[in-house]
């Protein structure tokens, strides 16, 4: 309704300026017209800045309206120089004030975030001791001593040679829970019956985060089994390819072979991994190793038959210059 007014103030205006312009009235009543102009417009550059901030749709329309009411009124009057543009310094005023109201409002939420934060920590340390009562009420008394008797952790019964925590939890990724065991003392680089380490384990079960846990903790990479499989070994065998680029770079013999003289290489072959066999051989994969059989990677590729995936990975083999390193 406001920027109607203005409007409509501009079109009943223009047709009295040009009227006194071009008549015999005396100049005080063209003065008078003027100045009653001068007014409404600057009434309409008021509207529109409080206009401009409410909507960019009215916007366009004020300043349509105020650009053709302009050019009409051009040479005809202008505009005094008493300091009306106060209304845009009350409008940055105004932003500014805003400003600060946001920092205000940004300084409140942080504090509210600290204050939930504090409350979740209440209401979780309630939530552990209401669970302690419940589950003691729960437990029947041979069950109460069992527990009593184990503040901590009893590695002892809670592990086999065959089923060893550190391993399970290697597998099963429970980082949090085998860092606990860690830290008490426990060998990163300890075997279970099969001797199989936590890394060994992580790598059978391509459990990627777990395995660069495991390095950066410092489990040893060039661990054997009993039959020989160093961790290179399980991870060609497994197809695990990022696993096969890390250990590279935690510098493992990618030519190390286990008792039946079997090299990464060979498995890879035998698993047909194209993209595990070049990655090897361009980082100094013996193509030329032979086996306890005799046997070369090459000559494995051959044992397949005669299918594209024998030709291809043979191919492979043969261009890739040996012990080419990156």
């Amino acid at each position: 309704m406001l920027l109607t007014g203005v409007t409509t103030s501009f079109n009943y205006l223009l047709p009295q300026f040009s009227a006194a312009a071009n008549s015999a009235a005396p100049s005080l009543i063209f003065r008078s017209n003027l100045f009653k102009a001068s007014n409404t417009l600057r009434t309409g550059r008021f509207a529109f800045s409080l206009a401009k901030k409410r909507s960019k749709r009215c916007t366009c329309v004020i300043e349509s309206n105020w650009a053709s009411a302009s050019e009409k009124l051009q040479g005809v009057w202008e505009d005094p120089d008493d300091g009306s543009d106060s209304d845009y310094d009350e409008e940055d005023e105004e932003e500014e004030e805003n400003d600060l109201d946001y920092e205000s409002d940004w300084e409140q939420e942080t504090a509210a975030t600290s204050t939930t934060s504090s409350v979740d920590n209440s209401t979780e340390n309630s939530y552990e001791e209401d669970l302690v009562k419940e589950v003691e009420q729960l437990l029947g008394p041979e069950e109460r001593a069992i527990l009593r008797q184990n503040a901590t952790y009893n590695l002892d019964k809670i592990s086999t040679e065959k089923w060893k925590p550190l391993q399970t939890l290697a597998l099963s990724g429970q980082i949090h829970s085998m860092d606990k065991l860690l830290e008490d003392g426990l060998s990163i680089d300890s075997v279970d019956k099969d001797g199989l380490t936590a890394l060994h384990k992580a790598i059978i079960g391509k459990k990627e985060s777990v395995i660069s846990h495991l390095l950066r903790k410092g489990a040893s990479p060039h661990v054997r089994d009993p039959d020989g499989a160093s961790p290179l070994h399980y991870a060609v065998q497994v197809a695990a390819m990022q696993t096969v680029k890390l250990l590279v770079k935690y510098k493992v013999d990618v030519n190390v072979a286990d008792n039946e003289g079997w090299t990464p290489l060979h498995i890879a072959v035998q698993s047909r991994n194209r993209d595990i066999v070049k990655v090897l051989l361009v980082n100094g994969a013996d193509k030329n190793r032979r086996n306890k059989d005799g046997m070369t990677p090459l000559d494995l590729c051959l044992c397949y038959g005669k299918d594209f995936k024998s030709y291809d990975l043979a191919k492979l083999v043969k261009i890739v210059p040996a012990n080419r390193d990156l």
